[in-house]
Formats: C-alpha cells, sequence, structure tokens
C-alpha cells in the first residue's frame, strides 16, 4: 500500500475515517429508530393467538421480569395477560431499561417509565376501564400512527381474549378508544 503523502490525501483520509466513525454512531441511533418498528412486527405476527401463543406453544411472558406467563391448566387463560404479552414483545426485541420492574398487572409499566402523551411506533398504551381502585388495568403495544388515529395490538382482548388489533380515532391522552377504555398514556420501551 502507498504511503499517504500530499496533504490533500491527508485530508481526504481524514474525512473518510470522520464519515467512518459518524456512521458507526449513528448504527446505534438507527437502532434505537427501528427498535419500534421490530416491536410492532413481532406483535402483528402474534394475532389471533390465545394466551397459550400460536397453536398453544408456549405462554407470553417478559424474561427478567415478574410476570408469571398466560398460560394455566390445559391451555387455559392463567389470569388477565395483556401485560403478560407487551412484556413478551418486549422481551423478544431486546428491550432494556427497568424491565424487572413489570408484572402481570398492566399499572407496572409505569414503574418502568414515566407515561407521556405522544405515541410512537412500539409504545405501551395504558387505559383505564372506569376501575375505582386501579388507574391503568389495560396495556397494549402501538403498531401504527396516522394523523390522529392510532392502531394497537395487544393480548387478553376481545371476546374472547386473544392477541388482536384496533385502530383508534384518536390517540390523545383522556379520549376514549372505545366505550369501556378511556387512554391514560403511553411508555416508550429502551433498547437493551
Amino acid at each position: 500500500m502507498r504511503k499517504v503523502t500530499s496533504i490533500a490525501a491527508r485530508g481526504a483520509a481524514i474525512t473518510l475515517l470522520a464519515t467512518s466513525a459518524l456512521a458507526v454512531t449513528g448504527a446505534g441511533n438507527a437502532h434505537a429508530a427501528s427498535l419500534g418498528a421490530k416491536i410492532a412486527g413481532t406483535a402483528k405476527k402474534q394475532v389471533g393467538a390465545g394466551p397459550c401463543g400460536l397453536n398453544g406453544k408456549g405462554s407470553f411472558w417478559g424474561r427478567g421480569t415478574d410476570q408469571t406467563g398466560s398460560c394455566g391448566r390445559n391451555g387455559t387463560e392463567a389470569h388477565p395477560w395483556c401485560a403478560d404479552f407487551v412484556g413478551w414483545v418486549w422481551w423478544k426485541n431486546h428491550v432494556g431499561g427497568r424491565m424487572h420492574k413489570l408484572n402481570d398487572l398492566a399499572s407496572s409499566f409505569t414503574r418502568y417509565a414515566p407515561m407521556h402523551a405522544k405515541p410512537k411506533i412500539g409504545d405501551a398504551i395504558l387505559y383505564n376501564q372506569h376501575t375505582r381502585d386501579v388507574e391503568d388495568d389495560h396495556v397494549a403495544i402501538v403498531v401504527g400512527i396516522s394523523g390522529s388515529k392510532i392502531t394497537v395490538v395487544g393480548g387478553n382482548q376481545g371476546n374472547p381474549g386473544s392477541v388482536s388489533t384496533h385502530t383508534w380515532q384518536s390517540y390523545k391522552v383522556g379520549s376514549w378508544a372505545n366505550g369501556t377504555q378511556k387512554i391514560s398514556g403511553y411508555v416508550t420501551p429502551v433498547a437493551g
């Protein structure tokens, strides 16, 4: 290899090295930006699954959490499992942060990170279903945002409870997603 001797060649080499360093630094930002899309993709792939996963192949729960799992005896629901589903999807996508703070309750997501009002793809969306003694009693995952509309995928939704998709007319905190669920806020996962 020839030695770089001219000032112009040295300048080009320095520019090339700086550009390479920026590309490597940008890779971390790109990973964080793509985390939401990966979470949404994982959630969508489970649509139709019951508490024991597709074809009864396993329980939803996030490893490294205090969740106990969605699948009970004989393939039945162990308990309301919306939080287990969201924890599992985040775990499958290597979410970091305070995952150990999550348990089987939707409200545990407020211990993971503070709630905010502007949703992002991959966020947990928290709802209140008129339960007096519990602030947030349902959680799902934001998989799409279009104008003021929001699309979510969640476990233990619908009748019978399964993984399903819903689109709401407004993502605003305090608005009614449907006749029984009021949007409380959003929690953003952190890349692990």
